[in-house]
């Protein structure tokens, strides 16, 4: 099973929702899904904003978190609302045929790019601070590495649009449900393990380490003489400021998908757990976590990095100075319009005066 693909359809049964859920459920559950696509949208699209359009911006590190921005902007766009509206909502799938391998196959591509991407920024940052008489990342190595990260992404969930599809009960062909079709339930398991390893477990142990070596020499080690000389203490700075934004980057990530990992596990060793009291609310909390993280990462990056604050005190600024000329141009405007009503009043008292005076008086 993806990570958070349709096939959880079958889950979903089990833990008791349906399509007659109380009207204030499906109110609370669209206002939470809701939520977090507007702010992930918002967020992400400014971060690519500021990114693209500020040459100072366009730095290997943070050309990688524009590629985590656009892996989170396709979450929001194609993993929450398809998600939400099909399993907590309708209970079916109601996008046709097409639309069911597409849509869990990028579902899991865009949730891999997260993954991936976060990998190669610890690994950057990795060779960056341990090996520090080794040649930078140029933009070329960049585009080798994000090109190989779009292929791993592509390619590692392929059996899911393959296998994705719609599965009818009985002669019934009006409400379906998107499933990845297996013949063998082993297979499905083992599938399902590979990829919560790829996309979780094995990252999470790479970024681990290589955060941890890190920590090491930038806040345990001294380096001979940085003490005493007020650029190395200013890398140094700069150095601990950025890998304090990837380990928050990080760490929520971890956190956001370590509960729905856990019940899926859980629930594949022991699917009774599904009976018990209360598990849909606990399932529903666990799923709208993981979909949170893509709305998280901007207020990190304005929250924590100089630059992007400042980029975004600029655009705001920008932004305030545009209105106030476009309101100082319709105030000039209704200004005009009020002083060319004022003549033409005049204009025409005058008229009616010149009237009355000098008209000749005719006689009925």
């Amino acid at each position: 099973m993806s990570p958070d693909n349709n096939s959880s359809s079958s889950n979903l049964s089990d833990l008791g929702y349906h399509q007659g859920q109380p009207l204030y459920v499906t109110v609370i559950i669209v206002l939470m899904y809701t939520l977090i696509i507007i702010v992930s949208l918002g967020g992400n699209i400014l971060v690519c904003y500021i990114i693209l359009s500020h040459a100072a911006m366009r730095n290997v590190t943070n050309l990688f978190l524009l590629n985590l921005a656009i892996s989170d902007i396709m979450k929001a766009v194609i993993c929450n609302p398809f998600t939400f509206v099909a399993n907590l909502i309708l209970m079916t799938w109601p996008f046709g045929e097409f639309m069911c391998p597409f849509v869990t196959y990028v579902q899991t591509v865009a949730v891999f790019l997260s993954a991936f991407t976060l990998v190669a920024i610890s690994l950057d940052r990795f060779v960056a601070i341990v090996y520090p008489l080794r040649r930078r990342t140029t933009k070329r190595t960049f585009l080798k590495v994000v090109a190989l990260i779009w292929a791993l992404a592509l390619a590692v969930p392929v059996p899911t649009a393959i296998l994705s599809r719609m599965q009818y009960e009985g002669n019934d062909t009006s409400n379906g449900l998107c499933l990845e079709v297996w013949q063998d339930e082993r297979d499905r398991y083992i599938y399902s393990v590979v990829l919560m390893m790829l996309q979780y477990f094995i990252p999470l142990i790479i970024i681990t380490f290589s955060n941890a070596r890190i920590g090491y020499l930038i806040w345990l080690k001294k380096t001979p003489g940085e003490a005493e000389r007020d650029r190395d203490r200013r890398i140094a700075s700069s150095k601990r400021r950025i890998m304090k934004m990837i380990i928050v980057v990080v760490v929520i990530y971890a956190v956001c998908w370590l509960p729905l990992h856990g019940i899926t596990i859980a629930g594949d060793l022991d699917p009774s757990i599904y009976n018990h009291s209360h598990m849909n609310i606990v399932w529903l909390c666990f799923h709208w976590l993981a979909m949170s993280h893509s709305c998280y990462n901007p207020f990190v990056y304005f929250g924590m990095n100089k630059r992007f604050r400042n980029s975004l005190k600029k655009l705001l600024k920008l932004c305030h100075i545009i209105k106030m000329s476009r309101e100082e141009l319709y105030f000039q405007a209704m200004s005009t319009d009020r002083d060319r009503s004022s003549v033409y009043e005049s204009i025409r008292s005058s008229r009616k005066s010149f009237n009355g005076r000098y008209a000749p008086k005719v006689s009925l």
